[in-house]
Formats: C-alpha cells, sequence, structure tokens
C-alpha cells in the first residue's frame, strides 16, 4: 500500500463528512462542459472526415449513363434505342478511322444479343439482360466518342 492510501483510510471518516471547497461545483460543470464541446468537435471533425471519403468513393466508382432512360421494358424498344444510339455515333466517328475502328470493334454483333436469348425469360427480364449488356458497351462507345477531335 502506498502512503496515499494509507491516509484515505486512516481519515476515511473526515473525508466522508467534510464539504468540497466553495467554487469546486462551478469549477466541475466548467470542466464538464468543456469536455462536452471538444466531444462534439471530435464527432463534427470525424463526421465529416467520414461524410468526405464516402464522396470520395462515389466519385471515384465508374457511373455509366443512364441511357435506357425513358424506354419502354420490353427488349424490343432496348434494342432499337441501342441501335439508334450507335447509330448517331457512326456519324459523328465519320471519317475518323481509329474512331471507327473502336466503333467497330466494340458494337459490331454476328449474332445480337437480342436474338440469343431464351425465350423462357419473360419480357421484363430480357429486357433487364440487354440494358445491362448494352449500356456496357455504350459506355465503351461514349470513351471513344470522347477521342474524337471534333
Amino acid at each position: 500500500m502506498n502512503n496515499l492510501e494509507e491516509y484515505i483510510r486512516e481519515h476515511a471518516s473526515q473525508l466522508d463528512s467534510a464539504l468540497p471547497p466553495k467554487g469546486t461545483e462551478e469549477q466541475f460543470l466548467q470542466r464538464w462542459e468543456a469536455a462536452e464541446k471538444s466531444s462534439r468537435r471530435r464527432f463534427i471533425y470525424w463526421a465529416a472526415c467520414a461524410a468526405a471519403a464516402a464522396l470520395l468513393v462515389l466519385a471515384l466508382l465508374p457511373w455509366k449513363a443512364d441511357s435506357f432512360r425513358g424506354v419502354e421494358n420490353n427488349p424490343d424498344a432496348v434494342y432499337a434505342r441501342y441501335l439508334a444510339l450507335v447509330a448517331d455515333a457512326w456519324e459523328v466517328a465519320g471519317a475518323d478511322e481509329e474512331a471507327a475502328e473502336w466503333l467497330g470493334s466494340l458494337t459490331e454483333e454476328a449474332v445480337p444479343l437480342r436474338n440469343q436469348l431464351p425465350d423462357e425469360l419473360s419480357q421484363e427480364e430480357q429486357a433487364e439482360i440487354l440494358r445491362s449488356y448494352y449500356g456496357d458497351l455504350l459506355a465503351g462507345v461514349d470513351k471513344v466518342m470522347k477521342t474524337i477531335k471534333r
């Protein structure tokens, strides 16, 4: 046992009955409020850091534009929209041979995916598959289009 413990044990009755000095309660409350403000600041700081990190992650995720917004939820409409967007890209590419080569490698299909989907799938399921597949292809087309000097 150290000296402080001995002193407390010997004088326990005096310590239990003695009142704290005047101003101790105010001093305690001031320290409590200061600690509370500090913890709020730390919370706000870490919340801001977490929000910034989340925004950074969202900014780095590959987002693709919804090329099929407003298109009916059936495979023929999705495929028709894809063909229209590809035709527009070919018109813009014009005589740019490199862009035409890339567009050809991306968009030319021996047998369109639309014709390969099983009839057992519902129209909505087929449309969703086509949206995903052709959406990825259109993201590639968009990248090719950004390389063209206009």
